[in-house]
């Protein structure tokens, strides 16, 4: 090194010395007396320290004679120190209903085999003088370096650790005495410092640290393929990780699995952890660290997919998107993907397209984010192995993402043209056009509805009928109901009943009953008897729904018997209701354990159905005990708390009615108390449950409008639908400025068309109002003319 070199080295630490507190020696002497300065700066180190020799500043190290300086962030520094992010841990994906997460997000943690393992081995180290090494292995996002942090954190949070990002770093730590006693030394992604460019010296470096006294411990992640790489040793070829391989092998190696098992998610449902629910909802097979690890760089990936040719990709992947959410849950046919991308992109888009944009889009839409996950991957066949040709599958957690970010978007026509043409199934068809009706589509759906019923799916049929029901063609309605009735299928015939008994015509209804009776059903059993009321009729009716196995009809009976008054086979029957899953029969079995004073007895029942997804009877109970206000509001308050817990989770939408039930009952438990109450809207509104915001907005309506209208739209932006039409209506009352945008976004969220036609008919906009309730919207939004069926 030359004097000048050496020279302006010395002045940089010098002022390095004196950032930290370090005096510089009087005279200009001291530039040369490194060995007195580094005393002086590790003395004023240790102090700061405890006695530790943590690095901040510059060290001066040798290495084969040559002066050199390690990085100050590579020096060793309290655990505490350290953040996760920093020592390599992937961002997980945010708990999506809590406040927008800025900056990294870390979820809870989930032990499992391997981290036992691992944290017996760091307890050992920890009571031990040697130094060991322990290489966590395993694929990408399987969680290795995450299983490594939560273990030293948990056994060695009183240790040092130093983080080395490259070789020459790595050697240059190890050539000086930085890695005292107590002391952790991470290798994150260590192929990166084994593999390349120095990395035989730094493995032969990290031997010699190894037969040397302790405690120390080095941390490696490994991916098995380049652990693999490193320890080979060919035949007759030149042996280019020697080093590498002899350090390897002598570690102890523990594999993390990349796939979660049945006790971990178990363990997993039962955290109160939003990305986690998260990831269990959406993690396929398993594969729980892949998706907390991939999700946000795979919306991130979609989402940035703006530009030719990524925007084809892009379209593709928003088309799979909106038919998962809308109702297609058959794997996605190529056909209907291509055919309804191009309405996805704008014209200077579709005219720079190649002749094989499609070819190109799919390269983009099968690409592995962090090599763990892509938008749409392979479709297995259904027996034996490979993947099934022409299909494809969304990755779980876009659709997850599209269900709440393009809640409120209406698909292009270029999407119903391509379901209409290339859905799987029927069945596939029949979920879309009820989205499609939905939406205030009438025409798209009946078009749709015909398709899927002439393609076998027999619910295609009620629904058809149901349109034309309610448009006054009941005779037509009827006409079509007897043709499928014919056919052994009484369902559209029963809903015409049912219809006709809305309208108020009781005689037309039973007359129809009677006729769908003849096919035998229990569905059509049980609405004899419901028209009938009761009755030897209505008895056998019913006593032969329950030996068909109708889960409706025990309930139906049981009131019979109870009103016959046999209270032994009441209660029966409502056992026999209640295990088949009918609400009506849970309720009331629940409300009879609580008129015999058997209290006990009927909250474990309603927390039973609570647990599988249902709090409505929790909440019922709650109103039971209104006049013991603290047990009121303890039962109240679990069935916010549980709904809460399940708020993500497949079950969401069975909840409703329950936290609906439990808000009221605690708002009235406060009506005549301003403070308490208020207290109740405020705990409520930090829940993470859409629709507890949007039970607590309508109580705030009248008296905070303002308060009211904001935890409206917080919730209809995570697509609660009953949020969407209370803030349409608020706007629609005080005459909002751009209240007919939000009855149209309400409108193609799935809140029909009654929300806008109100609008127009508060707007005096009569006639317009009567055409879109008869006939709905076309697929652009405008109004529908007549169409017929």
């Amino acid at each position: 090194m030359s004097a000048e070199r050496l020279i302006g080295l010395v002045r940089a630490i010098d002022a390095e010395a004196k950032r930290q507190g370090v005096e510089p020696l009087p005279g200009e002497r001291h530039l040369f007396d490194l060995d007195h300065w580094r005393r002086r700066h590790r003395d004023a180190a240790a102090e700061r320290t405890g006695g530790q020799n943590f690095g901040t500043a510059r060290q001066l190290a040798h290495s084969d004679g040559e002066l050199s300086v390690v990085a100050s962030f590579d020096l060793p520094r309290p655990l505490a120190a350290w953040q996760p992010e920093r020592l390599g841990v992937h961002a997980a994906i945010a708990d999506p209903l809590r406040t927008a997460a800025a900056g990294f997000v870390l979820p809870a943690y989930i032990a499992r085999r391997h981290d036992h393992e691992l944290r017996d081995l760091l307890t050992d180290a920890a009571s031990g003088e040697d130094a060991v090494l322990c290489v966590l292995s395993g694929v990408s996002c399987t969680g290795k370096t995450r299983t490594a942090y939560e273990a030293v954190a948990a056994c060695l949070a009183d240790w040092a650790l130093a983080y080395p990002k490259d070789a020459d770093s790595l050697c240059q730590l190890l050539a000086t005495d930085a890695l005292g006693p107590r002391t952790v030394l991470w290798l994150n992604e260590a192929q990166e410092l084994l593999g390349g460019p120095g990395g035989e010296a730094s493995a032969a470096a990290l031997r010699r640290r190894l037969e040397q006294s302790g405690p120390l411990v080095i941390i490696a992640t490994l991916w098995p393929g380049h652990r693999h790489e490193l320890t080979y040793c060919p035949d007759g070829n030149q042996d280019r990780h020697p080093q590498a391989r002899a350090l390897l092998t002598a570690a102890r190696v523990i594999t993390v699995p990349a796939v979660f098992d049945n006790e971990a998610l178990a363990r997993l449902h039962e955290t109160d952890d939003g990305s986690l629910a998260v990831a269990a909802r959406t993690a396929p097979d398993g594969f729980v660290t892949q998706t907390l690890a991939g999700g946000p760089a795979l919306v991130q990936w979609y989402e940035q997919a703006d530009g030719v040719p990524d925007c084809y990709g892009k379209a593709v992947v928003t088309a799979a998107m909106d038919a998962r959410r809308l109702g297609h849950t058959s794997p996605l046919p190529l056909a209907l993907l291509e055919a309804a991308a191009p309405g996805y992109l704008t014209d200077a888009q579709r005219a720079a397209a190649p002749a094989d944009w499609f070819e190109t889009a799919l390269v983009f839409a099968r690409t592995r984010i962090k090599d763990v996950v892509a938008a749409l991957g392979d479709v297995a066949q259904d027996h034996g192995m490979g993947a099934r040709p022409g299909v494809c599958r969304l990755a779980d957690y876009l659709d997850h993402y599209a269900r709440t970010a393009r809640h409120a978007s209406f698909p292009p026509a270029s999407f119903w043209h391509a379901v209409e043409r290339h859905a799987a199934t029927a069945a596939d068809l029949y979920e879309l056009a009820c989205s499609a009706e939905r939406r205030g589509r009438l025409r798209l759906a009946a078009t749709l509805l015909r398709r899927a019923a002439n393609g076998g799916h027999g619910p295609a049929w009620t629904a058809i009928v149901s349109m034309m029901a309610y448009r006054d063609l009941t005779e037509e309605a009827e006409i079509l109901a007897r043709s499928v009735l014919q056919k052994g299928d009484p369902e559209p015939m029963l809903d015409l009943a049912w219809t006709l008994n809305e309208f108020g015509q009781p005689d037309e209804t039973e007359r129809l009953v009677r006729e769908a009776v003849t096919t035998g059903h229990a569905s059509a059993l049980t609405s004899l008897a419901t028209v009938l009321c009761d009755g030897p009729e209505a008895e056998e009716a019913l006593t032969k729904a329950v030996a068909l196995g109708s889960p409706e009809a025990p309930f139906l009976l049981a009131r019979l018997w109870r009103n016959a008054g046999d209270l032994e086979e009441h209660e029966r029957l409502l056992w026999l209701g209640a295990s088949a899953g009918d609400r009506d029969a849970r309720g009331e079995l629940v409300l009879l354990k609580c008129q015999v004073g058997e209290w006990d007895e009927a909250e474990r029942l309603a927390r039973s159905f609570a647990e599988g997804g249902d709090g409505f009877e929790l909440a019922m109970m709650a109103m039971q005990q209104i006049d013991d206000r603290t047990e009121a509001e303890r039962l109240a308050w679990a069935v916010v708390e549980l709904a809460d817990r399940n708020v993500l989770g497949a079950v969401a939408q069975r909840w409703q009615g329950g936290t609906f039930a439990a808000v009221m009952t605690l708002m009235g438990l406060h009506s005549d108390d301003e403070v308490g109450a208020e207290a109740v809207l405020h705990r409520l509104a930090g829940f993470r449950n859409p629709q507890t915001w949007a039970v607590a907005a309508w109580h705030l309506e009248r008296h905070h409008p303002g308060w009211a209208e904001a935890l409206h739209r917080r919730a209809a932006e995570w697509g609660n639908l009953y949020a969407l039409e209370r803030l349409a209506m608020m706007e629609r009352h005080r005459h909002a400025v751009g209240a007919e945008r939000t009855h149209r976004a309400a409108v193609d969220a799935g809140c029909g068309v009654g929300p806008l036609a109100a609008l127009w008919e508060a707007e005096g906009r009569t006639e317009e109002a009567e055409q879109v309730r008869c006939y709905g919207l076309e697929v652009d939004g405008s109004i529908a003319d007549p169409w017929p069926f």
